[in-house]
């Protein structure tokens, strides 16, 4: 990961999105974290500035073109061109497929797909006119390994694994690098709905295996998958 700039960290205040954050602000990185939830993103600001003295949260939905144009004007602002970008915003809805309503899947696929589209358009433009930068998005296991009750959750993270590997064999050229991280199992606010369905479908996703979110924190720079990481 580059040294030099900050890094934009979305999702910053749960889960994975918050243990990479504590992970950066332990080596120095200026970071630049955002959330839609403002009292937990203020929280993890406050821890990581006592590693990292230039953090800053920001609160913003990723799934509003205009506040994220706004957020990154702000950050643009505060720190300079993002050296940068993980997109880790994401939700989850597990439920067999007739039970997931229609707005539902729009809603997933609003944060976890658009989400990380918005930030990428409004980041990458710097990148391009400095010849470098680093966009790392955070799928999941589930795109290559669905289970039951995952039909929405899955489909969105898949949609992330192809964006993320038609967009960095565009802009390789232009020297910036575009990777994707898919994580098993993680304990976050949705991993309990998530076993319950399961164990009703008496099917097996490795729920034993889950990790605690901080132990996913030497995950991003550290284990990517797919094409797109080797580009």
């Amino acid at each position: 990961m580059p040294s030099e700039g900050p890094v934009i960290l979305t999702g910053a205040a749960s889960g994975i999105g918050r243990a990479t954050a504590q992970a950066l602000a332990a080596k120095a990185h200026a970071l630049a974290l955002v959330d839609i939830n403002p009292e937990m993103l203020n929280q993890v600001a406050e821890i990581c500035q006592k590693s990292s003295a230039r953090t800053r949260g920001f609160t913003c939905d990723v799934t509003d073109a205009a506040a994220v144009t706004q957020t990154w004007q702000q950050i643009r602002s505060e720190f300079g061109r993002a050296a940068t970008l993980i997109n880790c915003a994401g939700i989850g809805r597990f439920a067999p497929f007739l039970e997931i309503e229609p707005a539902e899947w729009l809603r997933m696929f609003s944060v976890n797909v658009m989400g990380a589209v918005l930030f990428t358009r409004a980041v990458l433009p710097d990148m391009l006119a400095a010849g470098k930068g680093l966009i790392i998005n955070v799928s999941s296991r589930m795109a290559l390994d669905p289970h039951p009750t995952t039909t929405a959750y899955a489909a969105s993270k898949a949609a992330i694994h192809a964006f993320s590997k038609a967009l960095a064999m565009e802009v390789k050229v232009h020297g910036v690098k575009v990777t994707f991280l898919a994580p098993g199992g993680t304990k976050n606010q949705y991993r309990h709905a998530k076993a319950r369905r399961l164990s009703r479908t008496k099917r097996n996703c490795g729920c034993d295996r889950l990790h605690h979110g901080e132990q996913r924190k030497e995950s991003v720079g550290a284990r990517s998958c797919g094409p797109a990481a080797r580009v």
